[in-house]
């Protein structure tokens, strides 16, 4: 659909923590009238590890496009993206999800860094989470070392204070439908701000909702909200209030330690 070219909208990016909803956001950003989106264009990790073709890529974004990636916040990435004057949807998830998912995923990527560890010959899907939770070195000594979650999870989540990002909370799509339109308005409110929006708000809020199907995304499982209920036993609920429960609380998904 051809968008008028008052209605276009600079690039901009989508940065996500792993499993923390990038799909989900992906099809609802492709349910606004004419915008793209290319996965190859993708990029993640340190800024150093970019070829220079990404680099380009990212440079040359056309308008009504948008590239996706879980990048490490850093002082290069955000000076990047500050001198291109590009806006960053930001997407988080309560940690203990994440780690729950990750668990589940990691065994079906076999490129990722962790596939060996997680695959080996009784390690089971608790030692999984224990090891997301903890940190620890992969089998192969020449994998990097895995932080801990509260490392891991903080090396991304220092970009919710930058300008021109704007974090959405994966629960904030899944809670109720009142909280979800509340979500899709302030995304549209962030990308065009003063510029005209096709159509009316309601009507591009509604093509954005409807263009989310859970079931077409290749890494969906449940995509539920407080998942890590069924999973944490005791001893693993210690270890993460050890590790990361200040930093519940500084997300605002606790309040204290009684959780």
């Amino acid at each position: 659909m051809n968008v008028p070219v008052n209605h276009t909208l600079p690039p901009f990016l989508l940065n996500s923590i792993p499993k923390s909803g990038t799909h989900l956001l992906k099809q609802l950003l492709l349910g606004i009238p004419g915008i793209q989106h290319h996965p190859d264009k993708g990029m993640f990790g340190h800024y150093e590890y970019q070829t220079e073709i990404q680099i380009n890529r990212a440079r040359n974004l056309p308008n009504n496009e948008f590239i996706n990636g879980h990048l490490y916040y850093s002082k290069k990435w955000e000076h990047f993206f500050h001198d291109m004057n590009m806006k960053q949807i930001f997407v988080i998830r309560d940690p203990r999800d994440v780690v729950i998912s990750y668990a589940y995923f990691i065994p079906k990527l076999p490129i990722h860094p962790l596939y060996t560890t997680f695959t080996q010959k009784g390690f089971t899907h608790r030692d999984r989470i224990k090891f997301l939770i903890e940190g620890g070195q992969p089998t192969d000594p020449k994998k990097a070392y895995q932080p801990n979650v509260q490392d891991w999870f903080t090396s991304f989540s220092d970009w919710m204070d930058k300008d021109n990002v704007l974090t959405i909370r994966f629960e904030e799509l899944l809670s109720s439908p009142f909280k979800k339109i509340q979500t899709v308005n302030k995304i549209i409110q962030f990308l065009w701000e003063d510029r005209p929006v096709p159509f009316t708000s309601p009507i591009l809020v509604g093509k954005m909702i409807q263009n989310i199907n859970p079931t077409t995304s290749p890494t969906y499982r449940k995509g539920k909200i407080g998942g890590w209920r069924e999973e944490f036993d005791d001893e693993l609920k210690r270890t993460f209030k050890i590790i990361a429960g200040d930093l519940l609380i500084a997300l605002n998904y606790e309040t204290n330690q009684n959780w």
